[in-house]
């Protein structure tokens, strides 16, 4: 079963370490938890159109433990994944908005 683009790539991770990255060729996105690493490629592909993928990492990234002062109950952040994606060709323009 195909997942669609917009259901495997929830959107671009902003760091300072993602923008780094960005002048190398390579874009962070947090993507889909079950995505594998041939559903990203492919979802790049079609989403961006004209770029070729060369490779995909991943990494799954624990959720953070979150406390409430007022009542003193700890929570966690959900677990997400990320994926620093390797293009061959093409440039993915518009990524980080204004910066």
């Amino acid at each position: 079963m195909s997942r669609s683009p917009v259901e495997v790539i929830l959107g671009p991770v902003i760091t300072e370490r993602a923008y780094q990255l960005q002048q190398e060729g390579r874009y962070t996105f947090r993507v889909a938890l079950h995505a594998t690493k041939p559903e990203i490629a492919r979802a790049i592909e079609e989403h961006y159109g004209n770029v070729k993928v060369a490779s995909v990492n991943t990494a799954r990234v624990r959720g953070r433990v979150r406390r409430s002062l007022r009542r003193g109950v700890v929570g966690r952040t959900p677990d997400w994944k990320k994926a620093v994606v390797t293009l061959k060709e093409g440039r993915l323009e518009g990524l980080f908005g204004g910066v």
